[in-house]
């Protein structure tokens, strides 16, 4: 099965979605993503448990890599996700 995960899950109205075979894969995009969208240097021991934690399995044929920078997500006032 593969693994997926996406801003909203978070309470962002950022519309990224990532979808991955692994979990490695996976926390590679989701890294990406927060950088290049987000402007997060890195994620806290506490924040990466809730984003494992938040991590789906099933199918998935999702084109992520349309939101890889920014183009359909919105960014909060200074560019950061909301409170975990």
């Amino acid at each position: 099965m593969d693994k997926m995960i996406s801003c909203k899950d978070f309470g962002s109205k950022c519309t990224f979605t990532a979808c991955a075979g692994t979990e490695a894969e996976l926390f590679e995009k989701i890294l990406e993503h927060g950088r290049t969208v987000h402007r997060m240097e890195d994620f806290s021991p506490d924040i990466y448990g809730k984003v494992r934690a938040s991590i789906k399995e099933g199918h998935c044929d999702l084109e992520d890599d349309l939101c890889k920078y920014g183009e359909c997500c919105w960014e909060e006032s200074r560019g950061s996700l909301p409170a975990l």
